[in-house]
């Protein structure tokens, strides 16, 4: 078979069987140079993000989404 750490796991435990974890698996792989991208698309490029430098005011923004808890079901908050 030629199935990912993700599948073999599922696999072999309908069978009854338990080698290792899937982190494990994924572990050796990379231990052994064999965890490599496969399929058509072509592996994501990391891409170092930009650094940007304000000289004066507005000119770089940034925002934050962040979900706090009320008492009240469907009720959100809105800070500027």
């Amino acid at each position: 078979m030629n199935l990912p750490p993700s599948q073999i796991v599922p696999v072999l435990a309908d069978k009854g069987t338990f080698i290792a974890s899937e982190s494990s698996f994924y572990r050796v792989l990379h231990e052994n140079d064999q965890q490599h991208h496969r399929g058509k698309s072509q592996a994501c490029k990391r891409k170092k993000p930009k650094g940007f430098t304000a000289t004066g005011p507005n000119q770089v923004w940034t925002w934050d989404i962040t979900y706090l808890p009320s008492l009240i079901k469907g009720v959100f908050f809105i800070f500027i």
